[in-house]
């Protein structure tokens, strides 16, 4: 909705305004309208997980690899 208007609380008296208050409140509870919160953003921890590799029997010859 683009509609908006404005009133002058002054004008009316302390019962009128605070039955418009405990009404403003009822409508925010009711469509859930409420401040907005400063959310700090949360560091996610980093997790290594590698694969179990059976390397029984695996030989590595350095010379070999360094071959071209």
């Amino acid at each position: 909705m683009d509609y908006s208007a404005y009133l002058n609380l002054h004008q009316f008296n302390d019962e009128a305004r605070k039955e418009l208050q405990e009404f403003i409140d009822f409508l925010a509870v009711k469509y859930k309208i409420r401040k907005e919160k400063v959310r700090i953003p949360r560091k996610r921890e980093k997790r290594f997980t590698a694969l179990s590799i059976n390397t029984k029997g695996f030989k590595f010859n350095r010379d070999e690899a360094n071959e071209r």
